[in-house]
């Protein structure tokens, strides 16, 4: 057998053994697909101690989605019952992945730490005479989770609601 051909045949079984391993591991670094969410439509309820979203003990409400690619979702969060009276709120957060890692919509923030440091406040307050409504989607299929904490002071109810628009 002619050395050059020994020598590619040589060269071929290693890219094959270094490329298909390689490959198995960054497809399996990409995480599962989420499939679109198509609609939610829930109520939580709770109560914590405060407010602070760092207290590792917080009961935190999170609701988990996905938008199909070039399309667009609608995401709604009324407060049915809030502590405090006109003074009780509760701040938004957002998450740019996909997070299921609770209960029910319920978490502990202490779960979250995690992924704290690309949590992000959308800068809206949420009221007993608010709701919190915003529109998702983009060119390519997207996963979001929006976070927030139960108010102290008695107990609060949510009615949350997303539909593909």
């Amino acid at each position: 057998m002619n050395k050059n051909k020994i020598l590619g045949l040589v060269a071929i079984v290693i890219v094959i053994a270094v490329a298909l391993p390689t490959a198995y591991v960054v497809e399996s670094s990409k995480g599962p697909v989420q499939q679109p969410t198509k609609t939610l439509d829930f109520t939580v309820s709770g109560t914590n101690d405060c407010l602070r979203f760092l207290n590792s003990t917080v009961s935190v409400v999170y609701v988990p989605f996905t938008v199909a690619a070039n399309a667009q979702g609608e995401l709604t969060i009324t407060c049915t019952q809030m502590p405090g009276g006109a003074n009780g709120y509760t701040d938004i957060y957002l998450y740019n992945g996909y997070w299921d890692g609770g209960t029910n919509n319920l978490c502990m923030s202490k779960d979250l730490y995690p992924i704290l440091s690309n949590i992000q406040s959308v800068n809206f307050e949420l009221h007993g005479t608010t709701s919190y409504n915003s529109t998702y989607g983009g060119s390519t299929q997207e996963s979001y989770t929006v976070f927030f904490v139960l108010p102290p002071g008695g107990p609060a109810t949510f009615h949350i609601t997303y539909k593909q628009v």
